[in-house]
């Protein structure tokens, strides 16, 4: 009697063991999203018309979710994970973590003065690295393109050495491209090795990031996924050339928005480098914001356990929130809707996911 009990108990326990190792969530898999999420997402998009995709979970492999948007009488071509995007102001994520290297190896610090670098800059002796790495430094973008396509880093060094103006004090906010253009050209003098050839060197391959690369490694556009919006000079309306016009879009944005990237690869560089550089991130937890100011450095948003960052170029737009604690993300990327449009879906995905409201946010 006890003995047929005691197998029976034995067996109950294999059996509840089991269906525990098969229901538990399996880890580095997007496990955080459930059938509900992904529909209420994939309803999101539609309802924008969203040529879209959204990568969101945990991980190694997020959930991919995607929606064609409706142009003519059929349908727009999705865009592919492993197709290069120009991701825009998310490259600033990437020189604000070369520039919080250099600091962790005690080559810089946030109170160096940027008058060491470049004593001809009005205020140099007031701007430090902090003021550049929170967008407080006073200075201004002069243009937001360049007169022609720069293929060397020394043409955009130049540029973006004569490309700002002086419109505050340092301390008062003003998100500017030339912040970050200022901050690669540091990387280069500190590392004493070109921006690219530092950021390859330290960030890109150490990391396995193949799929990252600078636009003027490019031959054609045909590399990229292709924007589905009519060209629009925003900036040029003499410029028919729409593959011309986004490398000139590009070669204003030292730092700041010259790299392209498959959205595989910026998954990666997130949750495979971001969020596992537990010293970096509390670094940038702890920076103190004053209460008026917008809560941003080394490229990113930052609020209580999260990270949040838009991009956008003529054509190209994506927005991502990573919560730091949970080690979750929800990045989106479209190439036929606006920043603004990009934004306020982001919102709604953000709600969908983590089940707050991002709405009403500046950024």
């Amino acid at each position: 009697m006890l003995k047929n009990q005691f197998h029976k108990f034995l067996c109950l326990s294999i059996i509840m063991l089991v269906y525990s190792l098969i229901a538990m969530p399996i880890i580095g898999n997007a496990a955080t999203i459930s059938s509900q999420q992904k529909q209420a997402i994939k309803n999101a998009l539609k309802k924008e018309n969203a040529n879209a995709i959204v990568m969101v979970g945990s991980g190694k492999k997020p959930t991919i979710i995607t929606n064609k948007a409706i142009v003519g009488e059929g349908t727009a071509p999705a865009i592919s994970t492993n197709k290069l995007f120009p991701i825009a102001s998310f490259q600033k994520a990437i020189t604000g973590m070369a520039i919080q290297q250099l600091i962790n190896h005690h080559q810089l610090s946030l109170n160096t003065k940027i008058s060491k670098f470049f004593p001809e800059i009005r205020n140099s002796q007031q701007i430090t690295i902090r003021n550049l790495l929170t967008h407080t430094s006073g200075l201004a973008d002069r243009s937001q393109i360049a007169d022609q396509p720069l293929k060397s880093e020394k043409d955009s060094i130049n540029f973006t050495k004569q490309n700002y103006r002086v419109i505050n004090h340092p301390g008062q906010w003003h998100y500017a491209n030339v912040n970050y253009g200022l901050l690669a050209i540091i990387v280069s003098k500190v590392s004493h090795e070109s921006y690219a050839t530092y950021v390859k060197k330290n960030i890109f391959k150490p990391n396995h990031l193949q799929e990252m690369k600078f636009f003027n490694q490019l031959s054609s556009s045909k590399q990229l996924s292709p924007s589905l919006n009519d060209h629009q000079s925003k900036f040029d309306s003499q410029e028919t050339d729409s593959w011309r016009y986004l490398q000139r879009e590009m070669s204003a944005e030292f730092g700041a928005g010259q790299i392209v990237a498959t959205p595989n690869s910026y998954w990666k560089f997130i949750n495979q480098v971001v969020l596992k550089q537990n010293d970096i991130l509390k670094q940038y937890q702890q920076i103190n914001f004053q209460p008026n100011d917008n809560p941003y450095y080394g490229g990113f948003y930052l609020h209580p356990n999260e990270l949040h960052a838009n991009g956008s170029y003529e054509g190209y737009a994506c927005t991502i929130f990573a919560n730091t604690k949970k080690k979750q993300t929800i990045v989106l990327y479209s190439n036929n809707i606006s920043l603004k449009q990009c934004r306020n879906l982001g919102y709604d995905l953000y709600h969908i996911y983590f089940g707050t409201n991002k709405q009403g946010f500046p950024y």
